[in-house]
């Protein structure tokens, strides 16, 4: 072999070993260069997914003027949606939070505001009670009120001592959350109940007597009035004028060991309703006790049925007082028809109350 043609062929293999290092590299690094960019693709489509999951959706205001409402993420989620009411509504700012939890469908379902206790929130009382009367069928809005804690106190109302429980600024947040549902068109507010616990309770006698065209039957625990010789403006709890205003069927509960609101104060409350009502007393059942009790629950559901919570109304229903003290009668006869006289419903006829032996 000639020496030109030895060198070519040296050439040649020290080009080759020189190219093979760097192919490998390229290759690696092409590899490398898909799998991250497929990667971050992934990861760009996981956020956005996230993101929809919890985007902001602004709901279209019914009238010219109406607050800004927004709601951030899924209301059909476990842990539901939270809403903000920010703006003016009936003449008054209104700067309030709260949760919304529907059940899965186009609807319209009937709803429910549920009112928290003092030193809970719409987040903690909401979900906790919202996610078993989802169940049911009902939408289940809360607001935050002025006696709320580890959250804004917001507007109406200065969160003071003498603005708590059944205030005027609370049962008007209470008014304002059954406007954020009018806007929701998977409800019809036809069917809106109202129920609440303890200083939530009071909100719910307070808010049934004020804005009765808003409730079509109400609930409470651990609840009630005072007597018209001890209350003074300002008190956290209702006034008996209140209760005498309530239009719509009411049903309360309440534990004989409640040491924090007496089961006086619902005993006083059902001697001074003329609404369609009935109560319950629970021996042994203390104040935070009755509040998630089932059979508790399982009552208030019931009552929900019987005013028409569950069923197409063509119209909203008025009860005269003449026809509410005769479905009181019939309904605490027909309990003891089905041989539950433990059970016995307190009724418009001022019935003695009596016990439940839970």
């Amino acid at each position: 072999m000639t020496g030109p043609t030895r060198s070519l062929k040296r050439r040649r293999s020290s080009v080759i070993a020189a190219l093979e290092p760097r192919s490998v590299l390229a290759v690696v690094q092409w590899i490398v260069a898909r799998v991250l960019r497929t990667a971050l693709i992934a990861s760009l489509l996981c956020a956005l997914a996230a993101c929809h999951r919890h985007s902001i959706i602004l709901v279209p205001a019914s009238a010219p003027g109406d607050p800004a409402l927004s709601i951030a993420g899924d209301p059909e989620s476990a842990s539901g949606a939270t809403w903000t009411l920010v703006g003016t509504l009936d003449g008054k700012t209104v700067d309030l939070q709260g949760i919304l939890l529907k059940p899965r469908g186009r609807g319209p379902f009937p709803a429910v505001v549920l009112s928290h206790g003092a030193g809970s929130n719409a987040q903690s009382y909401g979900r906790e009670l919202g996610s078993v009367m989802r169940t049911w069928g009902l939408v289940c809005i809360a607001v935050n009120y002025s006696h709320s804690r580890g959250v804004p106190h917001g507007a109406p109302g200065t969160g003071t001592l003498l603005e708590q429980g059944a205030s005027p600024a609370n049962a008007f947040r209470a008014h304002a959350a059954v406007t954020v549902l009018a806007r929701l068109r998977y409800v019809d507010v036809r069917r809106v109940a109202a129920h609440g616990h303890s200083m939530g309770a009071f909100v719910t006698t307070a808010f049934a007597a004020d804005y009765p065209n808003d409730v079509r039957v109400a609930s409470h625990t651990s609840g009630g009035v005072l007597l018209d010789a001890i209350h003074r403006e300002g008190m956290p709890f209702p006034s008996v004028a209140q209760a005498r205003r309530i239009e719509a069927p009411y049903q309360w509960h309440h534990g004989l060991l409640d040491f924090v609101v007496p089961f006086l104060l619902d005993e006083r409350f059902d001697s001074v309703l003329t609404a369609p009502h009935e109560g319950y007393l629970y021996r042994g059942r203390r104040h935070a006790e009755v509040a998630t009790d089932p059979e508790v629950l399982s009552r208030v559901r019931a009552w929900y049925t019987a005013h028409g919570m569950f069923s197409q109304p063509s119209a909203r229903r008025h009860v005269s007082v003449s026809a509410t003290q005769s479905l009181g009668l019939a309904r605490v006869r027909s309990r003891r028809g089905a041989g539950t006289p433990q059970h016995e419903a307190v009724s418009t006829a001022r019935r003695p109350i009596s016990a439940t032996s839970a």
